[in-house]
């Protein structure tokens, strides 16, 4: 679980390095863009991308043989329960559903290449 404490710690640098700028951000040039649900909903990115990487990661030691089909489940049950977020806020609240999904889509974006780099990373250094 060495890959592990490895993630874990470069997720809370990077999520650190993100919060900083975000807050620098919405303080200066997107201030009129600022929702304070943007908050939540990087904490919420923060902890599913930490809970399903790890899941992919203990399936990745123990079978390695099953990496591509655990990592396409977990990818579609984030992406299921991201939607379901993002229905929920849209149809809530419309008159902020733009800035909301912008907010998101680059949270999103920025998790999923993290993520994804970190997952080649730790399979050119196994073989």
């Amino acid at each position: 679980m060495q890959a592990l404490k490895k993630f874990i710690i470069r997720e809370i640098v990077f999520a650190s390095i993100l919060g900083v700028i975000a807050y620098i951000l919405f303080q200066t040039i997107l201030e009129e863009y600022y929702l304070p649900i943007f908050w939540i909903l990087f904490g919420l990115i923060t902890v599913f991308t930490a809970v399903f990487h790890f899941s992919v990661l203990q399936v990745s030691e123990k079978e390695p043989s099953k990496f591509s089909s655990r990592f396409m489940m977990v990818s579609g049950i984030k992406m299921i329960i991201y939607l379901i977020i993002i229905v929920f806020y849209a149809f809530s609240f419309p008159e902020k559903a733009k800035i909301f999904l912008i907010s998101f889509f680059i949270l999103y974006s920025l998790y999923t290449v993290f993520e994804v780099i970190l997952i080649i990373n730790y399979f050119k250094k196994r073989n």
